[in-house]
This record gives structure tokens, sequence and C-alpha cells, in this order.
């Protein structure tokens, strides 16, 4: 019983939040390929299936309905890189030279790996306190968008 009321619970919450959404659209994801009516109930029923299996994937991938977000087209293989290399790209980062930080850096766009291993070097706390692969690709994103002098691209 309980199952079922917070079940219902969820349903409503998911569907008063996406009725009032601008323009008559609940965003993305496995919902939307439920039902494409512009009901209440056609919109409750994508706010429960979103909020059972979330619309990250398709977000991440640019599918079932979503726009790909910027940060997995920009960055997607350098998060794979890190993610498979973490502990060689934490030692290189340390040092401010290596084999795989200077695969992360060409991964990321940035020609002047020598100007990027200093600052991983230099700004290496900051940079993997707490962080995992996409996090830390994201924290090397914004320092390079900071500092030209890495060349590196968007």
């Amino acid at each position: 019983m309980t199952k079922w009321i917070l079940v219902l619970a969820v349903s409503l919450v998911s569907s008063a939040v996406y009725a009032g959404t601008p323009g008559g659209t609940d965003s993305c994801g496995l919902g939307w390929e439920v039902t494409q009516k512009k009901s209440f109930l056609a919109t409750s029923t994508r706010g429960t299936t979103n909020a059972f299996v979330p619309p990250t994937f398709g977000m991440t991938t640019g599918s079932i309905g979503c726009d790909q977000h910027t940060f997995a087209k920009a960055d997607l293989g350098a998060a794979r890189f890190v993610a498979s290399n973490f502990d060689a790209v934490l030692f290189d980062m340390a040092q401010g030279q290596g084999e795989s930080l200077n695969a992360l850096a060409s991964s990321m766009g940035c020609s002047n790996t020598a100007a990027f291993g200093d600052m991983t070097k230099k700004e290496f706390s900051s940079l993997v306190d707490g962080a995992d692969a996409s996090e830390l690709v994201r924290r090397l994103r914004d320092e390079a968008s900071r500092n030209s002098a890495l060349g590196c691209s968007a």
C-alpha cells in the first residue's frame, strides 16, 4: 500500500511540475516515447516515466528526444579517457608532464601541452579535490577557458 501511495505522490508532483512548464512541453526522455499527447494524463505519464527512468542518458547521447548536452558534445572523449586512465592522469597532473597528460590535453584540443602541464601542476589540489572523471574534465575546461596561453579549443 505504501508503495502505491509513493507512486501516486511522485506522479502528482511530477505532473504538477510539468503541467506548468512554459510552452506546454515537459522536456524529453523515455516519457516522450511513451506518449506525445498534450493532456494532463499524458503529462502525468511522462513525468512518472521520467522520474523512474531519468533522461540523463538521452541528454548525454542526444537520443530519446533530448538535445545532447554541450559538455557531452565537447568533452565526452576526454571524460572517457580520464575515466579509463584516472590514476595515470592524476600522477601526470601532479608532475605537470607525462604521456597521459599530453594525451588528455590533445583530446581537449589544447595545443600548448607544456603550459597545460604547468597549469595542472599548479592547480592540482583544486582540480582533483573530490572530482570524478567528468568533474575533473569540467574543471580543466573551466581553467583552460580562463587561460588562453594553453591554446585550448572550446
